[in-house]
């Protein structure tokens, strides 16, 4: 297979199965190194070989006590002809990265040799694990968050007050140990019964694995995991490639090889969040590991296989506005094109470009989530009701004394999917007359979607505008005198989410009317979806409103207009990013000519959408860690909603005759350059 990227280099493949099946490529490619993290190794000493020069820190210390022919003493080496094992373990923590022999899971961790070994020169003997608790006692106080001991109780079945001590004061320094399983076949690890609640948290065996031709398999020689360390188990490769004493590239077998590749991964957490104590990082390393055999945590397995990947990864990342932290998953936002449209979508998204998050272990990312920001599309459903409207409309009036009504309905029976005689009720009005007041009740009596899409009849509906989701209206209107007329009405319902309700107040005189109102929205603004989780655009709006339109005629040409402003309000929880917005002031205008032609008449419309003139938000966000503080840095980025201006043009030609009917329309968005065009011709067939 070729290399996959420049870490994927001979030196890695030298131990390729063990490092391919924990995913170990993904932290060396994304410069996780365990750089900055001591490893403790307690074991029979290390020696400086070609892999490990400039590998042991400072801190290394020898607690053993060496006897030869003049008696018993401190023996102060760190590494010496019986530091075999101890020299193998720690190469598989930290061999170098330097292009030659081989590398360790964390190659730029420092080891701290713990050597807890007696020697006894006359007899070429040696004991270990009289001083490890001195040891683990002395990294606890020198802030060596792991340590790994790739050792077993001589005599595992018996409980050892001194063992679950020793891990249990380790463990309250917020330190993790990673302790090789045995390889005695047994059902359980070794030491497992000095596990208790005190000191399980800063505990973890390791089994080993063989990789079986078709995957991996717990190793025949493992312990196993076992029903009462389980949860405090996984696995690792029990074959890794590593340099002896002599600087001799070798293959090391064992849970003693297995452990350590667990120590190195933690070393690799703690490089990237060394806010995290050793206890966290075993957490971690826990909870990410990857299933295998039964189900679930098992007496074989444990947890599963340890995995770079997924520990280095996030875990259920939340958002921050500095108040409330809120997933991540499932977050987005949609800008709505009322409020700057291209031009704040671009500024949300350059803020976000650069935010940082913290997982379920407080673990820090920063990365870009600008693509979480959209723009909204054309309604769902759009085409098809401007495809009905344009080919199967219809429309069924009657009338009685004091009461009357209008439906309007599409029959499309020739779509792909519809049943004969499909129809759908596209939109109704009725009126009834009480004395000298008239009550009237609407549905989707203001969605005049065949007009619009035909660039006929700019909409001069003004509730509509801002809260076009409502689809109800119940209203009254009575005359005041004069020729002057005055109506009420309220409005609501919604679709798909979004619900508007609201009040309209209108007066007119002659062919000039005057409207005002107040409408709500939920989970809209201007009828454009909010989004979700912490990126949504609130939870709706408020708005007020007034619009003046007039109609007359000069001459042959017919004249039309009308203009509105309004002034809107966010709906704003404590859980978003976008945490204060000012109100929004908006306008919208139009107008439009129609003159007699070739039996017909032509029109020529123009107008300027709803949109912001003025009006700021401020989105609040996390853009930095401090490590020192160990807290979010919040950065807060005003967004200006005004400036879009789209002008639509529009000319059209209707004619209706006794037998058929013709429509044609052009229409284009100014500034986009959006051009559409439409037509219909309607005639009954024999």
């Amino acid at each position: 297979m070729a290399p996959r990227s420049a870490q994927d280099d001979p030196e890695y493949r030298r131990n390729y199965p063990a490092f391919e099946y924990v995913h170990a490529l993904y932290a060396l490619d994304h410069g996780w190194t365990g750089q900055g993290v001591l490893v403790g190794v307690a074991d029979d000493g290390v020696v400086q070989n070609a892999e490990l020069a400039g590998q042991l820190s400072s801190l290394s210390r020898d607690f053993g006590n060496v006897t030869t022919s003049g008696g018993t003493q401190a023996r102060n080496a760190i590494g010496d002809s019986f530091s075999d094992h101890g020299t193998l373990v720690a190469g598989i923590v930290a061999g170098k990265n330097d292009g030659t022999g081989i590398q360790g899971i964390a190659p730029d961790a420092r080891i701290v040799a713990l050597r807890v070994s007696d020697t006894n020169t006359v007899t070429d003997k040696e004991t270990l694990g009289r001083t490890l608790p001195a040891a683990l006692d002395y990294a606890a106080a020198n802030g060596v968050k792991v340590v790994n001991i790739s050792l077993a109780k001589s005599d595992a079945s018996e409980p050892s007050p001194t063992w679950s001590n020793m891990v249990t004061r380790y463990a309250a320094a917020g330190g993790l140990i990673v302790n090789a399983a045995g390889n005695d076949a047994e059902a359980n690890p070794k030491g497992y019964l000095d596990l208790n609640a005190s000191n399980q948290a800063g505990w973890i065996f390791v089994v080993a694995l063989d990789e079986n031709g078709s995957g991996v398999t717990l190793a025949d020689y493992s312990n196993k995991c076992g029903a009462a360390a389980m949860d405090r188990c996984v696995a690792a490769m029990g074959t890794q490639a590593t340099m002896d004493r002599s600087g001799q590239l070798v293959l090391f077998s064992g849970t003693s090889a297995a452990a350590p590749q667990v120590s190195g991964l933690a070393a690799l957490i703690l490089s990237k969040w060394p806010q995290l104590t050793g206890v966290q990082a075993g957490q971690v390393i826990l909870n990410t590991a990857r299933d295998l055999g039964a189900p679930g945590v098992d007496t074989v397995y444990g947890h599963g296989l340890v995995d770079a990947e997924a520990a280095l990864s996030p875990a259920s990342p939340t958002l921050s506005n500095g108040v409330t932290q809120t997933a991540l998953a499932g977050s987005a936002m949609v800008v709505p094109d009322v409020l700057g449209g291209t031009a704040t979508a671009t500024a949300v998204r350059a803020a976000l470009s650069k935010v940082t998050v913290l997982d379920a272990y407080g673990r820090d990312y920063s990365g870009d989530i600008s693509g979480m920001v959209a723009r909204p599309s054309a309604a769902r459903g759009m085409l098809e009701r401007q495809m009905l409207a344009n080919a199967g409309a219809g429309t069924s009036r009657f009338e009685s004394p004091g009461f009357g009504g209008a439906l309007g309905y599409v029959s499309a029976p020739r779509l792909a999917g519809a049943p004969a005689g499909y129809s759908r009720l596209t939109w109704g009005h009725f009126a009834m007359a009480a004395g000298n007041t008239t009550v009237e009740a609407g549905y989707a009596d203001g969605d005049a979607v065949q007009d619009q899409a035909m660039g006929l009849a700019p909409t001069s509906d003004v509730a509509r505008a801002y809260a076009p989701a409502y689809d109800l209206s119940l209203g009254l209107r009575r005359p005041l005198g004069g020729g002057a007329e005055m109506s009420v009405g309220v409005l609501g319902g919604g679709d798909r989410g979004r619900a508007a309700q609201g009040v309209v107040v209108g007066l007119s005189r002659g062919a000039v009317q005057l409207k005002t109102g107040w409408v709500a929205e939920k989970n809209a603004v201007f009828g454009t979806p909010v989004g979700s989780g912490a990126l949504r655009f609130g939870d709706g709006t408020r708005s007020v409103f007034a619009e003046v339109s007039a109609r007359s005629h000069v001459g042959g040409w017919q004249l039309a207009g009308y203009a509105s402003l309004g002034a809107t309000r966010l709906r704003l929880p404590g859980d978003t990013l976008l945490t204060s917005a000012g109100t929004i002031l908006t306008q919208r205008m139009g107008a439009s000519v129609a003159h007699a032609m070739a039996g017909g008449w032509v029109t020529l419309g123009a107008a300027l959408p709803l949109g912001a003139v003025s009006g700021r938000g401020t989105l609040t966000y996390a853009d930095a860690y401090d490590l020192a503080a160990r807290t979010l840095v919040y950065a807060r980025r005003s967004v200006d909603f005004s400036g879009r201006v789209d002008p639509v043009l529009s000319v059209g030609f209707e004619r209706a005759g006794i037998r058929s009917s013709l429509r044609a329309a052009l229409m284009t968005q100014v500034a986009s350059g959006d051009v559409r065009a439409l037509g219909t011709w309607r005639t009954p067939l024999p």
